[in-house]
């Protein structure tokens, strides 16, 4: 039996302008189950990071709506969305947005530190068994600058997932990297899907990265398909 964790409803996404409505998303529906791995590719344009932004809580639809956990989300509520956002939602990007006076261990504990109840010994070994995880455990005393552009990415991969969040969101994560590291990146994901069961959305340019993921979409004139083939 599948446990859905999240769900879009006939979701629409439209930016007004003084001379016309721009329709980006066009009546999408999407549900995510525990272990899934997909993939949305389009056109620049096509609205492949606005439903990121909009599965991420980061932005709002102009109509439609959202289930986390089978509970309607209230877009007026910022509280609850936030809550949302650092505790169900890990996010990694194309930029790796490190905080340079950090370590990589330290930069990968700080979503966590939100959570003053935790103890910090407990997180601190859970920081080390994620960089363990993406092969970085020998670098986790070295700060962002020390380290080379694959392995920020690897700290923010692990940084997404220090909360244990039902979906991991990767906007363009293989984006900036050179063909060698984009390969390291592109397996790390079906590794932390293969053995952690991690629910991961990645929209991406790269088709090698997308024939990875077990299921794939593409965005097309703001509306949301399932392809079979690449």
């Amino acid at each position: 039996m599948n446990n859905t964790i999240f769900e879009l409803k006939n979701v629409n996404k439209e930016y007004k302008t003084k001379v016309e409505i721009i329709e980006v998303l066009k009546n999408i529906s999407l549900e995510l189950n525990q272990g899934d791995f997909i993939s949305i590719q389009g056109k620049s344009g096509s609205g492949k990071t606005t439903l990121l932004n909009i599965i991420g809580l980061l932005d709002t639809p102009t109509t439609g709506e959202i289930k986390f956990d089978n509970e309607i989300i209230n877009y007026a509520d910022e509280k609850i969305k936030n809550m949302i956002r650092n505790q169900k939602i890990g996010f990694v990007f194309q930029f790796h947005y490190l905080l340079n006076e950090f370590t990589a261990l330290e930069n990968v504990m700080i979503p966590a530190l939100i959570d003053t109840k935790l103890d910090r010994n407990k997180l601190k070994t859970k920081a080390k068994e994620l960089l363990e995880l993406v092969e970085l455990g020998h670098r986790m005393n070295h700060k962002p600058l020390e380290l080379s552009g694959g392995e920020k990415q690897r700290v923010a991969i692990a940084r997404a997932l220090i909360n244990d969040p039902n979906i991991v969101l990767a906007d363009e994560p293989t984006g900036n990297l050179d063909l060698e590291t984009s390969e390291t990146t592109r397996k790390l994901f079906k590794k932390i899907n293969d053995e952690k069961k991690q629910t991961i959305v990645i929209v991406t340019h790269s088709s090698e990265l997308a024939e990875l993921t077990k299921d794939k979409y593409k965005i097309e004139k703001g509306s949301l398909k399932k392809i079979w083939h690449l």
